[in-house]
């Protein structure tokens, strides 16, 4: 009996241990920290949504929490007191301003706003504006207190009522006529960070989101007619007869933000991924080699695509589903596995200005009628839109506060996708919407080619780490974030290796899926991977200002002197040696063949403030008349170096940098030199001023 007992006992206290193991602890991470249920209803008419709320909120860190803080996104149409519009009247250039005609505003109301149990919140109510510099009237971000503090651990359930304004052809949410594009739409919670409360910034001209994993449940109810598209699964259709009505009832977890899109023209496909077709065997090995992981590691799920696209461009269903096919195939060969069922892209409905816009498994496209072969349209922005699925999705950093953790990220590695599954792109150029690759050839560029060309132009206005809000404007913002970073992370590529590259970047994705990285993180990710100290690159390069340009300044050859003018003491006797004996000399020595031998004198100059660091040299390479080389390294600190060669040849060029592993040098044009004038001088000098034209097109383009 007392056995039994004592058994029983073990059980139990086993049971125990296993029940505590499985939920998680006060300050212990979890995937999911919000769960929501939403219903809302499309009034096409009025151009309003009407929605109920539940939310489910887990404390799981170690603070008494009193309060909470929701984005209230919409309000940045409601009137020009807003943070948005009043720093887009600050943009100089007027494609990046938002001006609302009269009409066409847009807002959000909470209705009511109560816990679960009881209590109504709604006499606490507030409105929170927190960031520098101050704008009072910004409605975007709302504060409630709870009777009594959330204790670690406990969950808080709110029930909230609201009804919005649908805004008309504004930033990235907004109808026209009886299309929609639904995003940042309901009341959404910030992200409370342990010892420093909410995260709840307002809705800025130059950021976008950050938000906690939830899982979401939202039944979405609009006119019979109407195709939709959304975030997640679709789970469940009900239509009512009466009301001429249908609910659409979507489902994903491990998600932190839902968009959704109407529009009764919408063509619905549907295709698979299937990963035994998209990948061969040989391609799971290679990348398995590369990344120096089990070939199960590797392999990809099927996945179900969805396209929703306007009729006008059915003839491109194939081009949008091949580009996706690529972008689940390489980001997922790549950085890890898709780990969603379904993704869904979305030809943006006309005049909704939602196009090239990413929320997880959901995101817009963009095309046009007439399109090229030769140009990868609507190709490019499908890939980018899906990699943020990863970089902003997954790996879900505050874009507030570090925007190039996504879109540097992002532009680096759909730029790479890009150029594997297609090859370069012919420059976009059109007449009249005509593109002109179709009479003419027009030059080809690889991504990061252009972002070179753009971001040299930013280096010294703001540091790509800024808060995105305080960039020097909006040009800048993007310039640093998007091209800048990308390229400082190609010239990482260069200074790795490509394969050391891609095991950082898998890494970074699978070690930080479902949560919120830092800068700090990639860096530490970066050091580890490959061993070594490279903080310093992120110093130079992601905290400052600093500009990078190394370069040659000259290059010398002349003949070494066997013999020189003077008295020089001889066998105890002083003895001169005149110009007359000289040349007696020197004849002697033609007639006995002694080659002649030459001293080639290199200047490398540092031209810009960055350095590099650490153990990093900048390599330095002289080419000779005879076809010889030589190849020095250079630390690279001192403002200039002069570098001596005695050779049977005179230098025919030098170059710094010759792998072009610097492509955040600001001017290639002074990383070679030769030794003397070319009659081509005049085409060089044509060149650099192409160049210059150049940079100037491509920096106005990439505003645009």
């Amino acid at each position: 009996m007392k056995k039994k007992k004592s058994y029983i006992k073990f059980l139990f206290f086993i049971l125990t241990l296993s029940i505590i193991g499985s939920a998680p602890l006060p300050g212990e991470e979890r995937i999911s920290n919000v769960r929501y249920e939403i219903w809302v209803e499309l009034d096409d008419q009025n151009k309003m949504l009407h929605g109920k709320e539940n939310i489910t909120w887990h404390n799981n860190t170690r603070d008494d929490v009193q309060d909470m803080w929701f984005h209230l996104y919409y309000n940045a149409f409601k009137n020009e007191k807003s943070t948005t519009i009043q720093e887009s009247k600050e943009e100089w250039f007027g494609e990046f301003g938002i001006e609302i005609k009269e009409g066409r505003w847009g807002w959000v109301d909470v209705t009511s706003i109560k816990l679960a149990d009881g209590p109504d919140l709604k006499p606490t109510m507030e409105f929170i504006t927190q960031d520098k510099p101050v704008h009072p009237g910004d409605q975007t971000v709302m504060r409630v207190c709870f009777p009594e503090p959330a204790k670690p651990g406990e969950e808080v359930h709110l029930q909230l009522e609201f009804e919005s304004k649908i805004p008309r052809s504004v930033h990235r949410s907004s109808y026209y006529q009886n299309s929609y594009f639904i995003a940042q739409w309901f009341p959404k919670p910030g992200v409370y960070e342990e010892g420093k409360g909410w995260n709840c910034h307002e809705y800025h001209l130059n950021s976008e989101f950050y938000a906690d994993f939830a899982e979401f449940t939202v039944h979405i109810t609009v006119p019979e007619d109407f195709k939709v598209g959304a975030s997640g699964k679709q789970i469940k259709t009900v239509p009512d007869d009466e009301k001429k009505t249908v609910t659409y009832t979507y489902y994903q977890e491990n998600i932190h933000d839902f968009a959704w899109t109407a529009d009764p023209d919408f063509i619905k496909v549907e295709r698979n991924f299937i990963a035994d077709k998209e990948v061969s065997l040989e391609e799971y090995e290679e990348v398995a080699r590369m990344l120096q992981l089990p070939l199960e590691e590797v392999k990809l799920p099927d996945v179900k695509m969805i396209l929703l696209i306007e009729p006008e461009h059915k003839r491109q269903i194939d081009r949008h589903f091949k580009a996706l096919r690529m972008a689940i195939k390489y980001y997922g060969l790549w950085y890890g596995p898709y780990p969603y069922e379904t993704v869904t892209m979305v030809d943006p409905p006309f005049r909704t200005r939602s196009g090239g816009m990413e929320y997880p498994t959901f995101f817009t496209a963009g095309t046009r009628i007439l399109t090229s072969k030769k140009v990868l349209s609507p190709e490019g922005v499908i890939v980018h839109e899906f990699g943020h699925g990863y970089w902003y999705g997954l790996c879900a950093n505050n874009e507030f506060e570090e925007a190039w953790l996504d879109e540097g990220i992002n532009s680096y590695s759909d730029g790479k996708v890009l150029a594997v599954a297609y090859g370069p792109s012919a420059i976009p150029m059109s007449f009249k919407r005509i593109p002109l690759s179709w009479f003419c050839k027009l030059p080809e560029y690889y991504n990061y080619e252009l972002e070179r060309a753009a971001a040299i132009n930013v280096v010294e206005l703001d540091p790509i780490t800024t808060v995105s809000w305080k960039f020097h404007d909006r040009g800048s913002y993007g310039l640093n974030v998007y091209d800048r970073a990308s390229v400082c992370l190609h010239t990482l590529e260069g200074l790795v290796g490509e394969e050391m590259m891609l095991r950082i970047l898998r890494t970074f994705q699978m070690r930080f899926r479902y949560k919120h990285p830092q800068t700090q993180d990639f860096i530490d990710v970066v050091n580890e991977v490959t061993g070594r100290d490279l903080s310093w690159f992120f110093e130079e390069l992601f905290f400052g200002t600093l500009n990078f340009d190394y370069g040659i300044s000259s290059v010398a050859s002349k003949e070494k002197k066997k013999y020189v003018r003077g008295v020089f003491d001889v066998d105890g006797r002083k003895e001169e040696i005149t110009s007359k004996r000289i040349k007696k000399m020197e004849k002697e020595d033609k007639k006995s063949d002694d080659k002649k031998y030459y001293v080639t004198e290199v200047k490398v100059r540092r031209f810009g403030e960055a350095r590099v660091r650490g153990d990093t040299v900048m390599k330095l390479k002289v080419v000779f008349e005879d076809g010889s080389e030589e190849v020095i390294n250079w630390r690279g600190q001192e403002r200039w170096k002069k570098f001596t060669f005695e050779k049977p040849a005179k230098a025919k060029y030098a170059q710094i940098d010759p792998d072009n592993i610097w492509l955040v040098d600001s001017n290639l044009t002074n990383n070679s030199l030769k030794r003397k004038p070319s009659r081509k001088g005049i085409f060089k000098v044509a060149t650099e001023l192409l160049f210059l034209i150049q940079n100037y097109l491509q920096c106005a383009a990439s505003l645009i």
